[in-house]
């Protein structure tokens, strides 16, 4: 993640899904204003969501704890066990100094009624309102302080007996075969670790252009000798100070590192001023750096046979580290746009690696529209996969739409992020996926 481009926003819509009441990020923004407002535990926030908006939005337990821990990620709340197993969100000063950045948003959030064509979309569809009644029955059924496992298997069963009937009707009607479930399974597919976090001060021993719109740095330090990072797509916080009252902060991924050498590299994509593109193009040898984490990994298990990483610039340095990490007798296809032929990178591997270049202007980062052209003339490999996505919020929006509904790519088999929102700085917009 790095600098936040300051472009005007396209008028480019894309996709065919209904506007919903709450899109893309925007979730995570109102989940962290209730958290400000007092310390809740999940349910307690999935309660008052539901009755500030009058039952009209009512988040599921399973959008609710994974955007709880990517706010505890990014550093934006603590979450802190108490009596009975639950877990208690409060909010940090980050937390609390990115909301009163975003204030302006938050209140409309607040403020949002669904419209009618929402109302008439989510009433008139009738396996939409079938769903919000299995997610209603199941919440009633396990929202209590103790869990029978016998009811658990019965309600398994009967969801299991429900999706055999549905793709057995489909397929009935369509004359195709119905998916066999047996050998599905449920592994876990992304395992968080957490860290204790420090601020460590590190030296440059080396700056230079990697390519016209890409600085690597390579930092050392003795803080380092306990430096951990186990997850490609890590963020660490960098601190710049300039002369205010707290330091500006930017998340960067860790390209590369070695605790026995004790240094850190990191590649900055420049492009508009801010305060790292600002350092790292005066950066030299000797210049000083302050980072700090990363505070946990959310670390994808090795039971893919392929993968498909899309991004842009200031994607490249983890899809760079993830394409260098894979083992051999695995695919990885990586779908990347940058400004010119110059800015491509060669990325050593022991697997099977197949890259894709899109070149576009600086100025049209934040335009689905390239990256769109070219993930249409592709094909998934068979087999199991995953596909990652960071690039401009929009953009990412636009891909993961495209992947999950053209591609029929499952979302439990992928990670979007927007790692910078057009026409808005890094440090007042938080990439939410």
């Amino acid at each position: 993640m790095e600098d936040g481009h300051q472009k005007g926003s396209k008028g480019h819509h894309g996709g065919r899904r209904a506007k919903r009441l709450f899109d893309y990020g925007e979730l995570r923004l109102l989940v962290l204003a209730m958290v400000l407002e007092k310390p809740r535990h999940g349910y307690e926030i999935i309660k008052t969501i539901a009755d500030r908006f009058e039952g009209q939005y009512t988040p599921s337990p399973g959008v609710m704890y994974p955007t709880l821990s990517w706010l505890e990620d990014v550093g934006y709340i603590t979450l802190s066990p108490e009596d009975g197993g639950r877990k208690l969100s409060r909010i940090t000063p980050e937390g609390e100094s990115f909301v009163t950045a975003n204030r302006a948003a938050v209140n409309e959030i607040l403020t949002r009624r669904m419209t009618e064509n929402m109302a008439f979309n989510k009433g008139g569809d009738v396996v939409i309102a079938a769903m919000d009644r299995l997610k209603g029955a199941l919440r009633s059924r396990l929202s209590g302080p103790t869990s029978d496992p016998d009811d658990k298997t019965e309600i398994a069963a009967a969801i299991d007996e429900a999706v055999q009937k549905i793709t057995g009707g489909i397929a009935s009607k369509s004359g195709a075969q119905p998916k066999d479930f047996s050998s599905d399974t449920s592994e876990q597919i992304i395992t968080r670790h957490r860290f204790d976090t420090k601020r460590r001060a590190l030296t440059v021993t080396k700056a230079s252009y990697l390519t016209p719109h890409m600085i690597r740095t390579v930092l050392t330090g003795d803080d380092l000798d306990d430096f951990v990072s186990l997850s490609y797509d890590d963020h660490i916080k960098l601190f710049f100070d300039q002369g205010a009252d707290k330091p500006a902060m930017r998340d960067y991924t860790p390209r590369a590192y070695d605790t026995k050498a004790k240094t850190l590299t990191l590649d900055f994509a420049i492009h508009e001023a801010g305060p790292a593109t600002d350092w790292a193009i005066q950066a030299q040898e000797g210049s000083e750096l302050t980072i700090g984490g990363p505070r946990g990994s959310a670390v994808v298990a090795p039971i893919f046979d392929w993968y498909l990483l899309i991004g842009d610039e200031t994607a490249l340095p983890a899809i760079g580290r993830r394409v260098e990490e894979l083992p051999e007798g695995v695919d990885v296809i990586t779908l990347t746009s940058v400004p010119e032929v110059a800015d491509e990178q060669v990325f050593e591997t022991a697997a099977h690696h197949t890259a894709h270049w899109v070149h576009r202007p600086i100025a049209d980062a934040a335009d689905p529209a390239p990256v769109l052209d070219a993930l249409k003339g592709l094909t998934l490999p068979k087999g199991k996969g995953f596909v990652w996505i960071a690039t401009e919020a929009k953009v990412a929006r636009a891909v993961r739409d495209h992947v999950t509904d053209e591609l029929g790519h499952p979302m439990t088999q992928m990670k979007a992020s927007g790692y910078w929102t057009s026409g808005k700085a890094a440090g007042e917009d938080k990439s939410l996926a």
